[in-house]
């Protein structure tokens, strides 16, 4: 809920949604160009919160997603209001049988924001997931940290807090808890560079005989695929998440490459660091960083150290490993921006010893709905 507007105010009658084409090989001239209308109008969004473009979608990320499906439903609608493009809208859900919990995200552009509008986008966008399946719905939105003096508002778990505003009271107003609190830090690279020479080698001495570290640009090796896959599987039951609902997800060498695939298409760089068990050869702990095209700053993305192993610096041994990586094959990219649950302290002290410091929030919301499309939201800009 990046941003509100007057939650009972009227909204024009002539509000179309315009669903994205179902995914193809090829794309005509005109589903291009409604997927380019999409993307101007979620950027402007993305813009206005953060004052740049650093945040901006692509053009070949939303054709890429769209041509790989098989392990998420996604339905992705642009807003047109007596002929303007006002807002975009996002359903989300996994395929894996009996998943239950969609993201949703319903933006509307600031020129068009005080009039209801963002209420009539989320309730659409509501109902599309709860279609889909859906019973428990999930919003991230972009919020600044409270400001000194204001306490914010407070995820049930109790780490972090988020910005009282409008969107935030929204939520509130719309049935959706606060559940978790994630800080979006930034990494000045340069800066960083004259300390990760060290780092890396504390982690490695500190780790001793017992792990070889990796890393390469692109795809997994072959021989590494399944334990990549096992680790990436864990990401949805080992990282710290609140209260909020998740949904398994089975990962194998072939989701892997497919997820790979995807990234690539989309213009992206995958720079990739584990850590290797030797004596059981396992895949312990990995991290992935994807850079994209346009000179835009680099992402850090998933990492994880197996819980087995946990204690000997492995998730400081491979990020850093992996941004040396980066400073030699991307040495143009000044900037890295991540996002970590405000409970995770193990690895926020480690972004932290890196030189990560935050710049704002991202709050995960949830209302839980029992399949029926009620108490739908109010907000003029839901998700992120």
């Amino acid at each position: 809920m990046t941003d509100a507007g007057t939650p009972d105010a009227g909204t024009s009658a002539a509000v179309e949604y315009i669903e994205l084409g179902a995914p193809a090989d090829d794309f005509d001239e005109p589903a291009l160009s409604l997927i380019a209308r999409y993307v101007a109008t979620a950027n402007k969004v993305t813009q206005e919160f953060w004052g740049d473009d650093s945040h901006d979608t692509t053009v070949d990320e939303i054709v890429a997603s769209m041509r790989h499906q098989e392990d998420e439903i996604v339905r992705r609608f642009l807003v047109v209001e007596d002929g303007r493009d006002v807002g975009r809208a996002v359903a989300a859900l996994n395929t894996e049988e009996g998943s239950s919990v969609a993201y949703v995200s319903a933006w509307v552009v600031p020129e068009a924001r005080g009039r209801g509008l963002g209420r009539a986008i989320a309730e659409h966008i509501e109902r599309v997931a709860i279609e889909l399946g859906a019973t428990t719905l999930q919003a991230w939105a972009d919020h600044h940290a409270p400001v000194e003096g204001d306490a914010g508002i407070a995820p049930a778990s109790g780490h972090g807090a988020v910005a009282a505003d409008a969107a935030a009271r929204l939520a509130v107003a719309a049935g959706y808890t606060l559940e978790q609190v994630d800080r979006i830090s930034e990494l000045d690279v340069v800066a960083a560079r004259t300390t990760l020479e060290q780092h890396r080698a504390d982690a490695l001495r500190h780790a001793g005989d017992a792990y070889e570290v990796r890393s390469w640009s692109g795809r997994t090796p072959p021989e590494l695929r399944d334990g990549m896959a096992a680790l990436h599987a864990r990401m949805a039951t080992d990282v710290p998440s609140a209260g909020l609902d998740i949904d398994d997800e089975r990962w194998d060498a072939a989701r892997l490459e497919r997820v790979e695939r995807e990234l690539e298409a989309a213009g992206h760089d995958i720079l990739q660091a584990v850590a290797v068990h030797r004596e059981s050869g396992e895949v312990v702990a990995f991290t992935v960083l994807l850079v994209p095209d346009q000179g835009r700053p680099a992402i850090q993305e998933d990492t994880l150290v197996h819980a087995e192993h946990r204690g000997h610096r492995l998730g400081m041994l491979v990020k850093a490993e992996n941004l040396l990586q980066l400073g030699r094959l991307h040495p143009d990219r000044s900037r890295v921006v991540t996002w970590n649950a405000e409970e995770n302290r193990p690895m926020l002290a480690v972004n932290e010893a890196l030189g990560f410091r935050p710049v704002g929030a991202e709050g995960g919301w949830q209302k839980r709905v029992s399949g029926r499309a009620e108490g739908t939201a109010s907000a003029d800009s839901m998700g992120a």
